[in-house]
């Protein structure tokens, strides 16, 4: 994913980002934990394995939902900063043209494109939702505004 990004290949990003969260939710669902009612120390294990995963994907998902990644650090017993905001910053163009706006930041602290060890025992937060659902409405609202033959 780093390199797609280097390469301004979001999309491709993006899709990569998500098909690990898709591999990660197939290992939850077919685990089971919630039918190792028996086997307590197996169930432990593969919530503690889930728990790395999210915290996984949230490293990949950090740069498209930056304020969501910060929440999701929280829920699982995280300090601190996760990774800066980003801003939109004008520059100047070096061959004279005008100046137009770039999305950067201070990237020197922060996430880091590693795994953090979740570590057995760790206490976490109680969860909470960090996106809500949107109602039809909004959606519906938000494609004709954004289908340019609704609007002619």
């Amino acid at each position: 994913m780093g390199g797609l990004i280097e390469r301004h290949r979001q999309k491709q990003a993006i899709t990569e980002a998500m098909r690990v969260v898709g591999e990660a939710n197939k290992y939850l669902s077919d685990q089971a934990p919630w039918k190792m009612k028996d086997d307590r120390e197996r169930m432990g294990t593969v919530l503690h394995v889930a728990l790395q995963a999210v915290s996984d994907c949230n490293t990949l998902l950090t740069p498209f939902l930056p304020h969501s990644a910060q929440k999701v650090h929280e829920l699982l017993g995280g300090t601190g900063v996760h990774a800066p905001m980003p801003s939109i910053v004008q520059v100047d163009d070096l061959d004279g043209g005008p100046s137009y706006p770039i999305l950067t930041g201070d990237y020197s602290t922060g996430a880091r494109w590693a795994s953090a060890p979740i570590e057995a025992g760790r206490q976490l937060a109680p969860p909470k939702p960090v996106f809500r659902k949107l109602d039809p409405s909004i959606v519906d609202e938000e494609l004709a505004r954004l289908d340019p033959a609704a609007s002619t």
